[in-house]
């Protein structure tokens, strides 16, 4: 059996609606007049990386935020959303524990390979899920742990190099399209759950696409199964 690397915490759990939150706070704390309403943040969602984002808008505005100034609201924002996503015990998408039991139980490796930050990371450990756990993953990759963040290759690149694996042995799980590219440029192949904020997934280069990796009764989707079984 394939192993699986789930490749972004919005794959893992949905927490876009906690980030979105989280930024317009931290920005009305810095006296920034930005407010993202979920079609802004969508579309923000394209470019990969709170801090980039950040940049994007201020020199898009003309809005003067040297590093030090994005450093710091990125930083209140991940505090608030984290503390959010924590106290809400934010759910687990569908299947995803029963792939990650499944996965692991037929002697595959489980890997969760983001670019995210620590206490991001951090977050989705302190739910109180027991089916993703440190204790359940073989290997995590952070933004701490590679040069580029995503779409570039880095963080699998890493991931394939720290679990002795090729891009042929593992499947990605990702919930955009421009992280689904990180994982597509260093070989592997890929299944898009798109999240609540996601856009143009058609246009994804990725092997399949569907809203959820099981149904509600936590049956795994057949295309699912047919990616991860044995060639």
């Amino acid at each position: 059996m394939k192993s699986v690397f789930f490749g972004s915490i919005g794959a893992v759990a949905e927490t876009s609606e906690f980030q979105r939150q989280a930024y317009n706070q931290a920005l009305n704390e810095a006296g920034l007049d930005w407010h993202w309403n979920a079609e802004t943040y969508r579309q923000l969602l394209n470019y990969v990386g709170g801090k980039e984002r950040l940049r994007l808008l201020a020199n898009a505005t003309g809005v003067d935020l040297d590093d030090d100034a994005i450093n710091k609201i990125h930083a209140r924002k991940t505090e608030l959303a984290c503390a959010a996503i924590v106290a809400a015990d934010a759910p687990l998408r569908p299947g995803v524990s029963e792939l990650a039991q499944q996965v692991r139980s037929a002697g595959g490796k489980v890997g969760f390979v983001t670019t995210t930050y620590k206490p991001n990371i951090d977050a989705i450990f302190d739910l109180r899920h027991a089916g993703f756990t440190r204790a359940t993953v073989d290997l995590i990759i952070g933004r701490a742990d590679v040069q580029h963040g995503k779409p570039a290759p880095d963080a699998y690149e890493a991931a394939l190099s720290k679990a002795a694996l090729n891009p042929s042995d593992v499947i990605a799980i990702e919930d955009t399209v421009s992280s689904a590219k990180s994982a597509k440029r260093a070989g592997l192949n890929v299944i898009l759950t798109p999240g609540a904020f996601a856009t143009a997934t058609e246009e994804a280069d990725v092997d399949l696409t569907i809203p959820a990796l099981a149904n509600r009764q936590g049956e795994l989707n057949r295309q699912v199964l047919d990616m991860i079984g044995p060639d």
